[in-house]
Parts: C-alpha cells; structure tokens; sequence
C-alpha cells in the first residue's frame, strides 16, 4: 500500500549571482531558500525502523548547499545543455521559456528556483534506484514534487523585504536511460514585499495635513512557464520603482482607490497580466500594528472600463 511522505530543508547562505538592487549582475546577494519535497513512498521504512529505506534529509541539505554554491560555475559553463535544470523547466504543456537564457547570469530567481528543485527531485530519482535495490520498492520516483522557496531580501532598493519567489514543481515523464526528466512548473508566484511610500491618504481631518506611511505588496501569480511569469521578472524592479514614486505624489482618501491607482500602474503601464495590490496605513490606528486592503486587478479589467 502506497503513501504520501515529504521532508523539508531551508538554507541560508549567500548565492554566487542573484538580482541585485543596484542592477550590478555577478554579484553575491543573501537568500533563503526552502524546499520541500513530497514523493511517494512504501510503509517499509516505518515498518522496518529502517533509515535507509527512505529518502536522508541530510544528504538534500548538502545536496542542496553544493548546488547552490556551484551554481555561478555551473550556470557559466553548462546552461546551454539540455539537462541543465533551466532548460528542462516546462509548463504543463510542455513548452519552455527560452528567453530564461538569455537574462544576465542568476538574474532570473525562476533559473534559481530551476536549480534547488533539481537537487530535490534528482536526490529523489537516485534514492529510488538504491533503495529498490533493498526491497521491493520502498521510495518510488514514480511521484515527485517539490515546492521552492526563495527570498532575496536585497533585491529592491524600495521594498523593505525584498523579493520572494514561489513555485511548484514536478518530475515530468519517464525518459529513456541517460536522459534527464522534466521539471514541470505547476504555479508560480512572486511577492514584493514592502514598498515603502509617503502620501496624503485618508477622510479625517488630521490625515489631510501631512503624508504617512503606506506600505505596498505585490503579488503575482499563475500557472507555471508561461509569459506572464517572464512579464514580471523583466518588469519587477521598474514596477516597484514607478510604484513608489508615484504613490509618493498622490492624494486619496480612500485605501481602495490607491490600491486601484497601483494595479492600474502596474498592469497598465507595464503590461503585467494581473496583480494583487495590498495596501497598508501603519498609523492609522492608535492600538493595530497595520490597517489595510487587499485588491486583484487584471490587464483586461481596466482595458474594458
């Protein structure tokens, strides 16, 4: 009888080459990255009290710090194989993003995301082919999926907390010997986090007079591989950019109507498909550490108004 089982690691430690929030490619930045591995598994290893039989965190930990370590190298020298992992990201239809290769080296978090699911998902594969060797099946490679975790805390002069990546990510069919599988992107996400701005904002007399704090998050998110995701990554930091400077300018009274003023901005003006804006007024109440709304709005919603 077969089971779902997962094991999670989180490292932090600084990537070879990331985004940089001066733009300067080849430079060393800060990260966290977590993985989480779910794969399908034989009740042996519970059964026989047998750590052998299932999958050794210990060895992702290391697995994962070496690959992210080399990456800078690996990236230099291999990312035009196809089994590098940033050319074996697809979407569930298959298709891939070839403009991931042409961005300047690790400035794509979805290559980096690319990298930490492959140190899961091939420890996967590996551990499978050992283990079947003991007994009958007791991890299976059939089933594997992986969710990735990246934060850039340093990647964004105007937010706070940076840049954080979410995706997905599947072993995709069985290939032939020697052939490194797929890894299908099942959804993707990217947050942006802390967009610090000053603006007049609010109905009461008092917040009439002088600009407070609002604090902007972004959120976009979709199915895995496809072009909204590349929208994003070429247009994040101009968006946060435009974002707090104009938000600085403005004069509302309503949360909601800034809110709409930013998703506008962002879709609009930057061609993004759709956005969730969340906006939050630190001041506005004596006793509540934030107040705020949360907002969607798409591309097609203001093109139609």
């Amino acid at each position: 009888m077969s089971s779902t089982a997962s094991v999670s690691v989180t490292s932090s430690s600084p990537l070879p080459c990331a985004p940089e929030a001066w733009h300067r490619q080849g430079k060393s930045q800060p990260c966290t990255a977590t993985l989480k591995l779910s794969y399908s598994s034989i009740i042996t290893a519970a059964e026989t009290d047998n750590v052998s039989l299932t999958l050794d965190y210990g060895k992702l930990f290391r697995r994962l710090e070496s690959d992210v370590r080399n990456m800078a190298d690996n990236m230099a020298d291999n990312i035009s194989s196809p089994s590098h992992p940033s050319n074996r990201l697809i979407s569930l239809s298959g298709t891939r993003r070839e403009e991931m290769q042409s961005r300047g080296l690790g400035q794509d978090p979805r290559v980096i995301a690319g990298v930490v699911a492959d140190a899961g998902l091939g420890l996967l594969e590996t551990t499978s082919a050992i283990t079947a060797a003991k007994q009958p099946n007791p991890i299976s490679a059939a089933y594997g999926e992986c969710e990735v975790l990246l934060h850039l805390p340093k990647a964004l002069l105007r937010a706070d907390e940076g840049l954080r990546y979410r995706g997905v990510i599947a072993l995709g069919e069985e290939v032939a010997a020697g052939e490194a599988r797929g890894l299908v992107v099942l959804e993707e996400e990217f947050r942006i986090e802390g967009i610090r701005c000053y603006a007049i904002l609010g109905v009461n007399p008092h917040e009439r007079l002088e600009k407070q704090a609002v604090v902007v998050g972004l959120t976009f998110q979709g199915p895995g591989q496809l072009a909204w995701g590349s929208t994003v990554v070429d247009t994040y930091q101009a968006v946060t950019r435009a974002v707090a400077e104009k938000v600085d300018q403005t004069d509302f009274k309503s949360v909601e109507s800034l809110a709409t003023f930013i998703a506008r901005i962002v879709t609009v003006d930057f061609g993004n498909e759709s956005v969730t804006v969340k906006v939050e007024k630190p001041s506005a109440l004596a006793f509540v550490q934030r107040s705020g709304v949360e907002i969607t709005r798409s591309k097609a919603f203001f093109e139609s108004r």
